[in-house]
């Protein structure tokens, strides 16, 4: 059984480099074969298009979670709440 990492994003506003970031995080954590990988993307109250990429995303590859906030709490509750989410 392999180690597993697990990697938080916040996203606020972010629809122009959601795609690009997902693409280059999968990249390098495909490329580590010794640890499995979980990315999770926190929505922190983006009112563009950040939520329907990132569900896009997460409905296409099973090792992304998206979590989205109500409204805009700051990244520091952002990343605060992966002791919530990530698998242990």
């Amino acid at each position: 059984m392999n180690k597993k990492v697990s990697i938080v994003v916040p996203m606020y506003y972010e629809e122009k480099v959601v795609e690009e970031c997902y693409k280059r995080l999968s990249n390098v954590l495909n490329s580590i074969k010794s640890y499995d990988y979980e990315i999770i993307f926190i929505n922190d109250g983006s009112k563009d298009k950040t939520l329907e990429l990132l569900e896009n995303i997460a409905s296409d590859d099973k090792r992304v979670k998206v979590i989205s906030f109500s409204r805009n709490f700051g990244h520091q509750c952002a990343v605060t709440c992966r002791y919530k989410i990530c698998d242990r």
